[in-house]
């Protein structure tokens, strides 16, 4: 009865053994002697298998990465609200201050001169001259 699982371990003990033989010799001569063809071969379909592994696997850990950080957000907007924002589509308007200088130009636009005073001032100034 324990025969057939005894045979069995010792059948995959000497095919490892000679699978270990094989590839060591193959790697000291620097090629393959069996089957080259289907192990190259056998080689691009498992490179082809592992790079489909690693993008799944990105995926997988961006995608965790954006859950995170989402989850983070939530947590920050309950705890502190931002206040909201809003756009101002007037212009702006400057709010008239009684400062210094606001009240030298409201002073100059009082006491401005009429046009008829300043046409008589250049000519008196004018006539001083000549």
């Amino acid at each position: 009865m324990l025969t057939l699982p005894a045979s069995v371990l010792g059948g995959t003990i000497l095919l490892f053994v000679g699978m270990v033989l094989l590839v060591g010799s193959e790697r000291a001569a620097g090629e393959r002697k069996v089957l080259p063809q289907f192990r190259s071969w056998l080689d691009g379909v498992c490179d082809s298998i592992r790079q489909l592994v690693v993008r799944v696997l990105h995926g997988v850990y961006m995608s965790g990465v954006y859950l995170v950080h989402q989850f983070r957000h939530a947590v920050a907007a309950a705890i502190a609200p931002r206040p909201r924002t809003h756009k101002q589509n007037k212009r702006l308007e400057f709010e008239k201050t009684n400062n210094h200088l606001s009240s030298m130009h409201d002073h100059k636009t009082d006491t401005a001169l009429s046009e008829a005073q300043k046409k008589k001032l250049r000519n008196q100034k004018l006539e001083e001259r000549l």
